[in-house]
């Protein structure tokens, strides 16, 4: 401001006079960390010489260099492979003096480019919004969350860098399933010692992949199930089991064989996930019988000849006849 008063008429040997100037600080003073100004008094001696002195003062700025970041994600939950996150970076300058050069990094691998790569110059106050997006993967689905963490980077005016940041966590929709289709070759039967392979189907029909992933099936006389078990299974992957079973005369006379089957894996949880299937195989039945009537001996020639009859029965069907 001007400098009051603008002058005195006369100051004798010994006297002072004080003079007052305001200065408003501005954002550059901040900045630059200091004022420094100098003075410069004058005055006229008795012979019309000029008589001078000057002065210099230095004010220091209370720098405060400090940044603030803020990450968010939209959506903040996915469920499938190939959705996409939009990640958003607020970076805000809290401190006191303007920040160059200001960036965001994220380290999470497969993240977009981040736009802007930087901005040039943030004012105290002043916020700044950077973007990247992320396309889910099925690692993220088994893992279950994707986390990650932002880096705001700032340089002062002193050419120091300054950074702050931030993390978000997106959850996963997990939908552990599994599905189990069973068939049987041939699907009927009709002797003893006929063969039935059986094949069981098993899909993946969540969106997390499972582990240990077999068959069991408590049919009496059937086969091992091979595979034993597979170690991994996709989400939308099938994978198929096959066992044989040999028909017995029970099989036949019950009339047809029913068993269960259950396929059971694990989810990235450690949590079992089953689903079971039945078949029924049908016998193909025929109950019949046979006599075979003879007489000895084979003629008579006086009364009291005695005729032994011996009636030969078969059973010539597949089932077993009672009574």
């Amino acid at each position: 401001s001007a400098i009051t008063p603008a002058s005195v008429a006369s100051l004798a040997p010994g006297a002072t006079q004080i003079f007052t100037a305001t200065y408003t600080i501005t954002q550059n003073d901040i900045d630059n960390g200091s004022v420094f100004n100098t003075a410069t008094v004058t005055g006229t001696d008795p012979n019309d010489d000029e008589v001078s002195d000057s002065d210099s003062e230095t004010v220091t700025a209370n720098q405060n260099a400090s940044i603030d970041i803020t990450k968010t994600a939209s959506p903040t939950t996915y469920s499938a492979v190939g959705d996409e996150i939009t990640y958003t970076f607020t970076v805000e300058n809290t401190g006191n003096v303007t920040l160059t050069d200001v960036s965001v990094s994220d380290p999470l691998p497969g993240l977009s480019a981040i736009t802007p790569a930087s901005v040039a110059s943030l004012a105290p106050g002043a916020t700044a919004n950077f973007t990247a997006t992320y396309t889910i993967t099925q690692a993220d689905l088994d893992n279950g969350s994707v986390l990650n963490t932002a880096t705001a980077t700032g340089t002062d005016p002193n050419n120091d860098p300054i950074t702050d940041t931030d993390s978000e966590t997106i959850t996963a929709n997990q939908n552990a399933s599994i599905d189990i289709t069973k068939t049987a070759s041939p699907q009927t039967y009709s002797a003893v010692g006929d063969e039935i392979t059986y094949t069981f189907t098993v899909e993946n029909t969540g969106n997390v992949t499972l582990t240990d992933v077999s068959v069991s099936d408590p049919l009496p006389g059937l086969s091992a199930i091979t595979p034993a078990s597979v170690a991994s299974l996709a989400p939308g992957a099938t994978a198929n089991f096959t066992a044989t079973y040999t028909i017995t005369q029970a099989d036949l006379d019950n009339g047809s064989v029913l068993n269960t089957a259950t396929a059971t894996g694990t989810d990235p949880n450690d949590d079992e996930v089953s689903d079971s299937d039945s078949e029924t195989v049908t016998a193909n039945q025929n109950a019949s019988i046979a006599i075979i009537k003879e007489a000895s001996p084979q003629t008579y020639s006086a009364v009291g000849d005695v005729i032994t009859y011996t009636f030969t029965v078969e059973n010539t069907g597949n089932v077993t006849l009672t009574d």
